[in-house]
């Protein structure tokens, strides 16, 4: 595999509770799975490739070019396909 991923990781909802005075009384909730982006389809990890994809993705590559998004179970599972990626 020679493709580069974009490391997301974990994805908050947007469910936080703020008092009157913007203090967090309840923190976001965690999106289940390690999210990672490419640029381009990978065929070997399609089991992962979420479906339907983000209409709004969380970044985009330059140009305004939307990336694949993958939803692994896990950051462990991730490592198993990319053992050396260093942003993990």
């Amino acid at each position: 595999m020679v493709h580069r991923p974009d490391i997301i990781g974990t994805i908050y909802n947007n469910d936080a509770k703020y008092d009157e005075e913007g203090n967090m009384t309840k923190k976001p909730t965690k999106q289940k799975g390690f999210h990672v982006n490419f640029i381009q389809e990978v065929p070997e990890l399609e089991q992962y490739k979420l479906n339907p994809q983000p209409t709004n993705p969380m970044r985009v590559y330059a140009g305004g070019i939307k990336p694949v998004a993958y939803k692994f179970p896990s950051k462990k599972k991730f490592k198993e396909y990319f053992p050396d990626s260093e942003q993990v």
